[in-house]
């Protein structure tokens, strides 16, 4: 009988391929070079399980390319990561390495973004008909794969975290899709997926988010639902930004302040105690002077009946 096995994979994860990689390039250059001597440029005796098992992960990336039968060579792409001309084109060389592999391009688009547990990836991969013996390694090197993106901030040139924003980029007639996987926030709206299956009989809102960002509660709802299989269809609205502060001025400077289109027309002293200021918007004739005078006059005429009344 034919012995089982797994849809190829790499069998580490790309920062350790690219450590490989660098060796290699450093003792040859692109230069065809035997397989032979590519294991021991990487730290192996020669050929063997072990090292056909790294020098395919190499392959899985795209840093090496078949020459001739059994020889290889560094492949521009891995050139552009090992010395790249700027650094966006590390990036973007970073991101086509880590999903050249068929099973990392795969748990890419069903896990968008990279943020998924090891219980997730390893239950879609033994669907996928992977054996036992490669799932560890498999989940091992895809997770640091993802963190290594994420601390080169690879993410931002292209990748699962360029398709996340590709997904709530305005469409043609200006309207926002907010579908993206995980992440979401308290006040989205959500479906929840498990096994292929909507559990939710219609979306809900979110109510609470643990602060390990691990489950999610929706309203009318004490179940916990697992992050990783969350579908966010809306984002909350965002919360108003908070008015300016106001900061109390001396009694002094509020005196003197001015409001818009203001200007100090005059300012006199009535008495030992009483000041007065005559602040205007505007232009000041004798026409307004008149009407000013006649306002004065009335008030003049208030409070002398006030002070009459108290008599």
């Amino acid at each position: 009988m034919a012995r089982a096995q797994s849809p190829g994979y790499p069998n580490a994860s790309l920062p350790k391929a690219i450590q490989s990689a660098r060796a290699i390039f450093e003792a040859d250059r692109r230069n065809p070079i035997a397989r032979e001597v590519a294991a021991k440029h990487i730290g192996y005796s020669g050929t063997s399980g072990a090292a056909d098992k790294a020098l395919a992960t190499l392959a899985h990336y795209g840093l090496t390319e078949k020459v001739a039968k059994g020889e290889i060579k560094i492949s521009q792409l891995a050139l552009d990561i090992i010395h790249p001309d700027q650094p966006e084109d590390r990036k973007r060389a970073l991101v086509q390495a880590a999903f050249s592999p068929q099973v990392f391009k795969d748990l890419r688009e069903r896990f968008a973004g990279g943020h998924v547990s090891e219980g997730a990836l390893e239950s879609y991969l033994k669907r996928e008909n992977f054996l036992d013996r490669a799932i560890t390694p498999v989940t091992k090197a895809y997770l640091e794969t993802c963190r290594f993106l994420e601390q080169e901030k690879a993410y931002e040139s292209g990748g699962a975290g360029a398709e996340k924003a590709e997904e709530s980029a305005p469409s043609e007639d200006g309207e926002e899709s907010q579908t993206v996987f995980g992440g979401a926030r308290v006040g989205d709206l959500i479906q929840w997926e498990n096994g292929g299956v909507l559990q939710l009989e219609r979306p809900a809102r979110v109510r609470l988010v643990t602060d390990d960002g691990q489950w999610v509660c929706v309203e009318n709802s004490e179940t916990g639902i697992p992050m990783t299989e969350v579908t966010v269809l809306e984002r909350a609205p965002a919360a108003p930004p908070p008015p300016p502060p106001r900061f109390a001025m001396p009694e002094r400077e509020r005196e003197t302040a001015l409001d818009a289109g203001e200007t100090e027309w005059m300012r006199n002293r009535l008495g030992s105690e009483t000041k007065v200021r005559l602040m205007v918007s505007g232009e000041m004739g004798p026409k307004e002077i008149g009407k000013l005078i006649k306002l004065l006059k009335a008030q003049q005429a208030v409070l002398t009946d006030d002070d009459e009344d108290e008599e």
